[in-house]
């Protein structure tokens, strides 16, 4: 069958919401499905599936198509790799000779051909070199690693297997002059989800060279933001741990995976690119940056945190000796590493610390200049909202007040110093109201989550809007209950805040229990808050030991939960 037959077949036998519901959360209204699109940040759902006409439509950005464009899309490929995908998944044999099609063919050519250099006389000093480097045989073939040595080398081997020039260059193995464009380096090549190479990662044998490492520049295949250097090796791991460590460099990949640590990618440029997240997002809960710890790691670290945010993924941040690289460590010290993994920086703690560094502190305008420059334009999600609450929290400020400073320009900052310093100290906590809108939303969307609020000792309902929603949720049956007489369970008042927190995105299940006890753990400390001020103000005109005592208590339970949500998993 040819890619336009199989493509037709599949628009035929496809279920696109069996397809899109794999990456977006879907929910029947009337005769087709809504979710919150995945191609754009948005809060309420406009992003929809017609199961009858086999396609989808974001009346928010625009996007819409068949099931192939939307796998195509979601998985940052070529459309016909997105019909080969699903042709596989139907068990439909593909037979198309397409210039894409020839560009990856002679891609995994030139791959065989590198590779099997490294066996030969013309790769020994490459072999030896990677040797040194700490590579063992099996890890150069699980990653394919290869070398050209000469300046056409391969533009002459691929002639002979009947590749034209014109193709040659235009899977960027040739420059413009006609010289093989990794000539004299050692190889790594880069793979898309469907394991086919799409490019090359290269490293010059000569260190006197200014330009150690060069990439396949952009070609009809290959993108650099949109891939992630050993991402099908780390794959299995990343799915199964729901975690990733994002590196800077191949050997760093290559290395740390041989060395036991196998959910590793390289992101391949400065930081983690938002296509990047995106694509990380749909794999895993969490990544930790393990880059250099010198001031371009440290920031990049710093920018990336909040890119992975914007997709749903928490970001830590593991933190080296300075001077030491990640594959040299692996080598030396494993032990060592492992510890270091183990105890990363969670994102309140990082910032703390950059901020000490490099900003005069999180109070400082430099801080909040940079934390505005590098939220700018991102998409908003569950976590980054969570994450900017925590930081006001952190800083004394109320959400609102910290959103308005990191919504204004930069210049902002430095012309309104003092102003800054003024509402930092006349700081607010978080309001319970804010909190419980949060939890109610959650209820709403994942009413199986009531247990932690009831099962809680403690907690009881200051608003009127979260009590009904745990009445109306203690009488859903799923077995009888459809979208639609859920909704009915509730007050009308509350129905369109039903209706959008049904369709909103706030992940697994398991990211949506830890956001649920985290606003419960913030809630018990504004309660405490509230305790406390009371106390506060009877030890004003009183000398009562007891109401002392009781208010050290009170103090020291305060502390403990606040230890609690620093160390919450």
């Amino acid at each position: 069958m040819t890619i336009d037959e199989a493509a037709v077949y599949i628009r035929n036998n496809v279920d696109i919401v069996e397809v899109v519901s794999r990456y977006v959360s879907l929910k029947k209204v009337g005769r087709n499905y809504f979710g919150l699109c995945p191609f754009h940040s948005e809060k309420t759902p406009s992003f929809s599936v017609n199961p009858s006409k086999g396609i989808f439509k974001c009346f928010g950005c625009g996007e819409g198509g068949d099931v192939i464009k939307f796998l195509s899309k979601i998985e940052n490929t070529t459309y016909r790799e997105a019909v080969k995908m699903l042709a596989a998944e139907l068990g439909i044999a593909i037979d198309e000779n397409t210039e894409t099609e020839k560009i990856l063919q002679v891609l995994e050519e030139a791959r065989r051909l590198m590779n099997g250099v490294l066996l030969t006389r013309s790769g020994a000093l490459a072999l030896s070199y990677l040797s040194n480097r700490g590579l063992k045989a099996e890890t150069i073939s699980t990653f394919g690693l290869g070398y050209d040595p000469t300046r056409d080398f391969l533009q002459k081997a691929l002639a002979k297997k009947g590749f034209s020039a014109d193709l040659v260059r235009k899977a960027g193995l040739t420059n413009s002059i006609g010289n093989d464009f990794f000539g004299g380096r050692i190889v790594f090549p880069i793979e898309n989800l469907s394991r086919r190479t799409i490019g090359f990662g290269a490293r010059t044998l000569d260190d006197t060279n200014p330009v150690k490492y060069l990439n396949t520049g952009e070609t009809p295949v290959f993108k650099k933001s949109l891939v992630l250097y050993g991402l099908t090796q780390a794959l299995p791991s990343m799915e199964k741990t729901k975690s990733v460590v994002l590196v800077e460099g191949y050997f760093d990949a290559v290395v740390l995976s041989q060395e036991g640590f196998p959910n590793v990618v390289a992101i391949l440029g400065t930081t983690v690119t938002p296509e990047q997240s995106r694509l990380l997002g749909r794999k895993v809960r969490r990544a930790t940056f393990l880059l250099d710890s010198d001031d371009a790691g440290i920031m990049a670290a710093f920018k990336g945190c909040f890119v992975l945010l914007s997709q749903n993924v928490e970001p830590l941040v593991a933190l080296l000796p300075e001077g030491v690289d990640p594959d040299e460590m692996a080598l030396r010290s494993k032990n060592k590493l492992s510890e270091v993994l183990s105890a990363p920086l969670d994102l309140l703690k990082f910032l703390e610390f950059s901020s000490t560094k490099y900003f005069g502190g999180m109070r400082s305008p430099e801080f909040l200049e940079a934390l505005s420059q590098n939220l700018r334009g991102l998409p908003t999600s569950p976590l980054l909202e969570m994450a900017i609450n925590e930081l006001g929290e952190k800083l004394g400020l109320e959400a609102k007040t910290l959103q308005s400073f990191l919504s204004s320009r930069g210049s902002r900052f430095k012309h309104d110093e003092e102003a800054t310093t003024n509402a930092v100290t006349t700081r607010k906590p978080v309001d319970v109201e804010s909190i419980e809108e949060q939890m109610a939303r959650l209820l709403i969307n994942t009413p199986e989550l009531s247990n932690i609020l009831i099962e809680d000792e403690y907690f009881y309902p200051y608003t009127p809007g979260l009590r009904e929603v745990l009445d109306a949720i203690k009488d859903w049956d799923p077995e009888k209950h459809t979208a639609q007489k859920y909704v009915e369970l509730f007050p009308p008042y509350l129905r369109d805040l039903v209706e959008e927190s049904m369709l909103e995105n706030f992940g697994t299940y398991e990211q949506k229990e830890k956001m649920l006890k985290e606003l419960l753990g913030r809630w018990r400390v504004k309660d405490l808050d509230n305790y406390i001020g009371k106390l506060r103000a009877q030890l004003a005109n009183s000398h009562d030991e007891g109401l002392l005592e009781q208010l050290q208590e009170v103090l020291s339970e305060r502390d403990e939960i606040s230890r609690q949500l620093q160390g919450l998993e």
